[in-house]
């Protein structure tokens, strides 16, 4: 057999042994074929068992619109004074209302109202499902939640005569409970009653002889229900928020949304409420003071009517009367105006360090003032929510304090001016009363005190009536009053998202596959040591000469024998048959057996390949030329005090005296034995009695073989290679490191006339890639036939 190998110059990549690499990890990947399925088999077992027992999580979903005014009305907007003063910054924003949706507080109160720190579990053989509402056969009430500072169990136990009892830890249960009497333990007040709306599931789910009762702290709720909530706007120009919430319950995720949009709006009305109900609190309270003030004026002129028996007066003083009651209702809107202003500049001044609400809508006749008043109330209730949220020292807070004080700074000085003109208009009101109260003076001194009687009684008149109307005005804006947002998709459940069941079994499959070969291949990365026959013919250009199966170490060393038809002595036979075939024409007659390391076998490869030639009737002899650490001759229990090395260094001269016959071999079969251990091996390989030494044992033998020490320690099988036809190294699958291919390589590189050949040694029995192995396997009854008579 003639090998003619294309030698690959070291570190160059070829892209036939990648893909053979490719191949043989695919290859590797089917062998494991039983693993993959037994990984897809459990991981689709989890997978069921998962979807079946896992608990579900469902996703409720509502949708609000943010009116426009939420994100600034027009009116205020194109307020010339705002512009100037840069208050045109709108009011809330989608944002901030997503803030306030997901806010501790607003979740809070949807925890307290819907109870969400219980939570009632029916207990199954396995698993627990959550209830809720119609689906819990009681109605748990709890008084002081906040009594609750750690994670409480209970468990609600079903009596044979339809009542219940309590075990609250610790083993202690109260027995026979009463319905609607309330409890306490441990500070925790609580009440059960039957629940008249409870249903039986279709599935019977919900009904059991025991239910767990979960209690949580009111804060660790919150928290939890915080975190399952999420709020974003429907796009980037809309005002609809979409708000979605998870929940292990179906029922208690929808009810819990619509708590919480409902709780949002009615805080969002209260907060738009204030003003007007300020409003009606101030109107209440000056309509109150000119109530009694009209009544005492109204007396007066009863009394003085009776006292100076009048029942009319004279026309002259009637066009007067009249005159003078125009000219007093002037003069009392003025100072109607004059107060009012006076009212609210008082407040201003009273509360610059802490801003308050300024009374809206009470008879202002100014429209930009009343304007600027909104503007300044509605930046105050947005302060106050931003303080609760985030503090006063928060940037938001503080610049919304800086727009109030330059707005409140510009009301008191509009009010100013506006107390100014209204003072002029009274100095002119004040003239023309002077000059009718002249006129009547003429008129007899009863009708002129009747007449500044009636005077003051219509003034205040005209002031009742005008702040009763204020009071109707606000009394129907807060009855009027609606939310700033309105729903657009009331809170519906869309269904389970945890676990998709299709999602899981998918993943299963997957993972299933995945594992395994991402195993396996790791395996592979990690392993350094020569696999098989397949590896060493990929990344090696050394020939492969064959394997030699793995042979225990309690068996003679020498297996190949006549009459043996084992595995590896059929293997030693295609070994010594393989090397024939290396040079046509002729069989290499010198042979070299060396290794990279010990261990690997090369001894046990010499000798038996000896034996296999000796076999066909020639005489071969093996030279135990690892002269620093010989081992073949007591492998073979041969004891000799001489061998090479007294012959190399002249000691002997004739190699009959050293030769050792082998036994069993009829004298074909002869080991020259390494004698003592020279302190000079090299030395004496390169000397002068190395080459007569090849001269005898050519006359007398038909085979030589060399078994030389490792290559990788010792530069003895180097020296050695110039005396032979065919050099071999032996490597051993799972020992020889994975370089030693890439060594061989530059071996060959280095020197390319050198005959190198490779045999793999103690090949096991899990290798699937052994061509002896496979050829075994088809007939190893006829392999194992002569040993079974043996034993015999």
């Amino acid at each position: 057999m003639q090998h003619n190998t294309q030698i690959t110059p070291v570190g160059s990549v070829n892209p036939q042994e990648e893909s053979a690499d490719i191949q043989h990890m695919l290859f590797k990947i089917l062998r494991n074929w039983y693993w993959i399925l037994l990984s897809l088999f459990i991981m689709i077992v989890i997978a069921m068992l998962y979807n079946r027992y896992a608990e579900p999580v469902f996703k409720a979903k509502a949708s609000i619109m943010i009116k426009d005014e939420k994100k600034g009305g027009a009116g205020l907007l194109d307020n010339p004074l705002l512009k100037e003063l840069n208050m045109t910054g709108g009011g809330k924003l989608v944002d901030n209302e997503i803030e306030i949706l997901k806010s501790y507080d607003l979740m809070e109160a949807v925890v307290r109202q819907q109870q969400l720190f219980v939570d009632i579990k029916s207990k199954g053989k396995l698993i627990s499902r959550s209830i809720f509402d119609k689906e819990v056969p009681v109605i748990l009430k709890i008084n002081n939640p906040d009594t609750i500072t750690l994670p409480l169990r209970w468990s609600l136990l079903r009596e044979e005569n339809g009542r219940w009892s309590l075990d609250y830890g610790a083993h202690e249960r109260l027995l026979a409970i009463t319905r609607g009497r309330w409890y306490t333990i441990n500070g925790l007040q609580f009440q059960i009653t039957d629940n008249p709306q409870y249903k039986i599931n279709a599935d019977s789910s919900n009904f059991a002889d025991e239910y767990l009762i979960n209690l949580s702290p009111v804060g660790l709720a919150v928290t939890g229900y915080s975190s399952s909530l999420s709020a974003m706007p429907a796009s980037k120009t809309a005002t609809i928020i979409n708000l979605e919430l998870t929940d292990n319950n179906n029922r208690r995720g929808y009810t819990a949304l619509n708590s919480l949009v409902t709780i949002y709006n009615h805080q969002a009305l209260e907060d738009k409420n204030k003003v007007t109900q300020n409003t009606l609190d101030f109107l209440d309270e000056r309509l109150a003071i000119i109530e009694r003030e009209l009544r005492s004026v109204e007396g007066q002129v009863q009394q003085f009517k009776s006292s100076n028996r009048i029942t009319d007066v004279s026309t002259e003083a009637q066009k007067y009367i009249e005159q003078a009651r125009q000219v007093d209702q002037q003069k009392a809107e003025q100072q109607t105006q004059l107060s009012i202003l006076e009212s609210i500049e008082n407040n201003l001044k009273a509360n610059q360090d802490d801003p308050k609400l300024v009374p809206s809508g009470s008879g202002i006749a100014e429209p930009s003032l009343a304007e600027m008043i909104q503007t300044h109330n509605r930046l105050v209730l947005e302060r106050e929510r931003q303080v609760e949220r985030l503090g006063p020292k928060n940037p938001i807070p503080v610049d919304l304090a800086n727009q109030i004080a330059n707005l409140r700074a510009s009301l008191i000085a509009n009010i100013g001016n506006l107390k100014r003109a209204y003072r002029i208009t009274l100095d002119d009101i004040s003239s023309k009363d002077a000059e009718l109260n002249a006129r009547i003076r003429n008129i007899p001194q009863i009708q002129k005190d009747l007449v500044q009687i009636q005077r003051d009684q219509s003034v205040k008149e005209q002031l009742y009536f005008l702040l009763l109307q204020k009071r109707e005005e606000s009394a129907i804006t807060l009855a009027s009053s609606t939310p700033d947002s309105r729903n657009v998709e009331q809170s519906r459940s869309i269904g389970m998202v945890s676990p998709k069941k299709p999602l899981v079994m998918v993943v299963a499959f997957l993972l299933g596959l995945i594992l395994p070969i991402s195993l396996i291949y790791l395996i592979n990365l990690l392993n350094n040591k020569i696999e098989d026959k397949d590896e060493v013919d990929r990344k090696s250009n050394a020939p492969v000469l064959g394997e030699i199966s793995y042979v225990k170490k309690n068996v003679s060393p020498i297996v190949v024998r006549r009459g043996s038809r084992s595995i590896v002595a059929e293997q030693f036979r295609v070994i010594r048959t393989s090397i024939s075939f290396t040079k046509p024409g002729q069989s290499p007659r010198v042979i070299l057996v060396t290794s990279h390391r010990p261990e690997e076998g090369k001894s046990f490869t010499s000798i038996n390949l000896a034996a296999s030639y000796a076999l066909l009737n020639k005489k071969v002899v093996v030279l135990e030329f690892d002269l620093r650490k010989p081992r073949l001759s007591s492998t073979l229990d041969i004891h000799s005090d001489k061998g090479i090395s007294n012959y190399l260094a002249g000691g002997i001269s004739d190699i009959d005296t050293i030769l050792q016959e082998i036994p069993d071999f009829e004298q074909r079969f002869w080991l020259l034995p390494a004698g003592p251990i020279p302190p000079n091996p090299a030395e004496l390989i390169l000397g002068d009695r190395m080459k007569l030494l090849m001269e005898e044992l050519n006359k007398k033998f038909d085979y030589i073989i060399f078994d030389t020490p490792p290559y990788g320690l010792v530069t003895d099988s180097v020296l050695l290679g110039g005396y032979t036809d065919i050099n071999i190294i032996v490597l051993r699958q799972g020992f020889t490191f994975k370089w030693v291919l890439s060594d061989i390589n530059k071996r060959l590189m280095d020197n390319p006339t050198q005959p190198l050949y490779t045999v793999l040694n103690r090949v096991g029995e899990k290798s699937k890639y052994g061509s002896y192995k496979r050829y075994g396997y088809g007939y190893s009854e006829y392999f194992d036939v002569p040993d079974k008579k043996k034993k015999k």
